[in-house]
């Protein structure tokens, strides 16, 4: 009998596991213990280990014979993000509804619904192939949506077993639409800060003493243009040494992408995309770095006028790295150009965030070295082949321009590399109200892991 992925969707759903939200710590618990139960009665070996935040989830199978022809460690996530703002569902966030060709319901495309999709894949392989000589392992944790705090801590503690298997497997990346998947090969890294000016000791009258003190607000967006040139380029010196010319294969794949500019303008109600020289807007998005103003505050907000010039003011910002910069120098580049270009009258200072992460990129067309690379390389064409195969087309090999920092630290700490297939679609609004995932993409991906095993283990 074939697994019921859809239930197993729909049992995740239910579960309030919002990792940003400390009332809902005893939900995210409860996700993992019963994702825990679950695993055991599938005959995996189970354990849950604890953080200083969430729960992260360890189940393994491994080959009766005890010489497997593959290992794979797949990866995924069981928290989500805050259902705000409520009013705007049109269905429960955490009751799975199934209509309209979707199943409806907070994580069903981010992460629970893909990985669902892997576990049914495997359980239909080895339902079939119960002595099938290869090892499975799943890591699934509870704060990818904060940043993954805990995990660098437990990969390290763990890199030995980790290290241990071919590479790792996961699908929370995206895909241009249900028939046209993408294997992502690329993530930018990310990092955040908050800068904040400072001008007078209060707030001052903006009559009596405009003209003779410098205004926080105006020195802010002086040094905040000042980051960007006139046609988008990040206008710091060093900033873009190092990164590598972007190479013909990677130019054809991302012209494949059926996501033009044409579409982009259309789903964001643009007249028109910003062109850095060099690079297509859709080969910017995901091969070049930014330096973005994500948030801004200072000086009076509220009805009507109120002549004051204000002591402080604050600017968020983030940044976006690509192999191979390292985000923490990046994010030191973007500060010292701001503490540069600060006018003396004025102090700025910096607040730091936890989540920051470096780039992540693997060459599928990179020719094998030794073992685990050869295993990878055999892997990523058999990917291609049963994407085909259940999808009808090839998939595209295209770096995604969001981050999942902790791929870059799983390479760098055990030195394995990851597979990446998208399954959810930009129609599926991850993060926002009315997240749903498309039940003919869970139905494929199922069939199209079940595949996939197979052909990892099958005789050459």
């Amino acid at each position: 009998m074939k697994f019921d992925t859809l239930k197993l969707i729909s049992d995740l759903v239910k579960f309030e596991s919002i990792s940003a939200d400390s009332s809902r710590a005893s939900e995210v618990r409860k996700c993992a213990e019963f994702l825990k139960a679950k695993f055991s009665e599938f005959g995996f070996e189970t354990s849950l280990f604890e953080t200083s935040g969430h729960p992260i989830l360890m189940a393994k199978r491994d080959c009766k014979s005890g010489s497997p022809k593959m290992r794979v460690l797949c990866y995924g996530h069981y928290d989500v993000q805050p259902v705000d703002p409520v009013d705007k569902w049109e269905t429960p966030p955490f009751e799975p509804v199934v209509k309209n060709g979707k199943i409806w319901g907070r994580g069903t495309a981010d992460n629970k619904g893909p990985t669902s999709c892997v576990i049914g894949g495997l359980m239909n392989f080895l339902s079939k192939n119960p002595d099938a000589p290869i090892d499975v392992a799943f890591m699934l944790e509870g704060e990818e949506e904060i940043g993954s705090p805990s995990m660098t801590d437990f990969i390290k503690e763990h890199s030995d077993f980790i290290s241990g298997y071919d590479f790792v497997m996961l699908s929370d990346t995206s895909s241009a639409s249900l028939d046209q998947l993408v294997v992502t090969i690329g993530l930018r890294g990310t990092g955040s800060f908050d800068a904040v000016f400072k001008g007078a000791n209060t707030d001052v009258h903006s009559g009596m003493f405009g003209g003779a003190i410098y205004n926080p607000i105006q020195a802010m967006a002086e040094v905040c243009a000042s980051l960007h040139t006139p046609d988008g380029l990040i206008n710091i010196d060093g900033f873009y040494d190092g990164l590598a010319t972007l190479s013909d294969w990677e130019r054809a794949e991302i012209k494949k992408s059926p996501f033009s500019e044409d579409e982009i303008k259309r789903h964001l109600g643009l007249k028109e995309l910003y062109c850095q020289p060099g690079h297509t807007p859709a080969e910017a998005l995901r091969v070049l770095p930014t330096v973005e103003f994500v948030g801004i505050g200072g000086g009076y907000q509220g009805e009507d006028s109120k002549s004051v010039i204000p002591s402080e003011c604050f600017c968020k910002i983030s940044c976006r790295t690509v192999p191979p910069q390292s985000t923490r120098e990046a994010v030191e580049k973007v500060k010292a150009a701001m503490r540069a270009r600060t006018p003396r009258q004025i102090s700025v200072e910096f607040i730091d965030y936890d989540s920051c992460g470096d780039p992540y990129f693997v060459d599928p067309k990179a020719r094998p070295t030794d073992a685990k690379s050869a295993a990878l390389s055999a892997a990523f064409s058999k990917m291609e082949d049963c994407v085909e195969k259940v999808f009808g087309k090839k998939p595209i090999f295209l770096r995604e321009g969001a981050s999942i920092p902790l791929m870059s630290q799983i390479k760098k700490i055990t030195g394995l590399d990851c597979l990446m297939l998208g399954l959810f679609t930009p129609q599926d609004n991850l993060h926002a109200p009315n997240e749903g995932f498309y039940i003919e993409m869970v139905d494929k991906a199922v069939k199209y892991y079940e595949m996939f095993f197979e052909e990892l283990v099958r005789p050459q």
